[in-house]
């Protein structure tokens, strides 16, 4: 009867009880989340900018250099069994600057100085989708499909929303630096090192923190929190902007962030892309 005791005790404890996992240790922690990096992508001497998952799992990115031409920015994909970078077909060499996924249909857009260009999934090809002479370094495309980019106008980055071949000007943000477009059509911005949030129902942005800003930077959004990489990476609560926390154990100067749709992510800095995927510490025996 004792031995019958202490079996049904252990086995009612194995149920109510969380266990700690083997391979508890991570590399980086997001409130209770944990994190390991599991693949780094070379980029050589160039900066990762603007990083996107796609509906696919592949990883879109600027890769921003200087050769003897000058600097140049090139849009690269890794697929998912694929850990080597490659050039995307069909895009202007050195002349993509930044990158846009639809947060409702599988479509990737990329913003060049020779026009709007979309990616193909049949013919694994960038396609042509607006006037080549559209010259735009900003693209975003919010939670309708509709799609905004920025131009720069004697050193003033202004923001314009397309209507068919019309842009209308948003006169609310200019001189923007960095952009981002929720799910809920709030627009979170950074300028001159500040960062703000134009929320969907209002008409005036809120402060929400200063940043660093180095020349390279990427806001992105997981679940209910925004996130910026900004020589550091911090984030804050989409429905409490008051904070902005930071994140220890990243890499120096981080220059880009990615999520894709299982809550794992890349963080680019100067010659890497990073990869952590989600860490369950603790498991529930069941």
């Amino acid at each position: 009867m004792m031995k019958l005791f202490i079996l049904m005790l252990f086995f009612y404890g194995c149920l109510t009880f969380d266990v700690p996992n083997d391979g508890c240790q991570s590399d980086l922690t997001i409130d209770d989340d944990h994190y390991n990096v599991s693949d780094t992508y070379h980029t050589g001497e160039a900066y990762p900018a603007d990083a996107h998952y796609d509906h696919f799992g592949n990883l879109f990115y600027v890769e921003s250099g200087q050769n003897a031409g000058g600097f140049y920015f090139d849009i690269k994909m890794i697929r998912p069994k694929n850990d080597t970078p490659e050039n995307v077909p069909g895009l202007p060499a050195g002349l993509s600057y930044s990158i846009a996924s639809d947060k409702k249909k599988p479509n990737i857009y990329f913003g060049t100085g020779k026009g709007i260009f979309s990616y193909s999934y049949e013919t694994q090809r960038a396609k042509l989708i607006s006037d080549p002479n559209l010259k735009l370094n900003m693209i975003f495309v919010d939670k309708d499909g509709k799609k905004y980019i920025t131009e720069n106008n004697n050193g003033v980055e202004e923001l314009y929303l397309l209507d068919g071949k019309k842009k209308i000007l948003f006169k609310t943000l200019q001189m923007l630096n960095e952009m981002a477009i929720d799910n809920e059509n709030n627009f979170y911005f950074i300028k001159e090192e500040k960062f703000y949030v134009l929320k969907s129902k209002l008409s005036t942005p809120t402060f929400i923190s200063n940043v660093t800003y180095n020349g390279f930077a990427q806001i992105s959004f997981y679940e209910e929190k925004v996130f910026i990489a900004s020589d550091n990476l911090a984030y804050t609560d989409v429905n409490n902007t008051s904070y902005l926390k930071n994140v220890e154990n990243v890499p120096k100067k981080v220059t880009a962030i990615a999520f894709d749709k299982n809550g794992n992510f890349v963080l680019g800095s100067k010659g890497k892309m990073v990869k952590y995927n989600v860490n369950d510490c603790y498991v529930r025996k069941v």
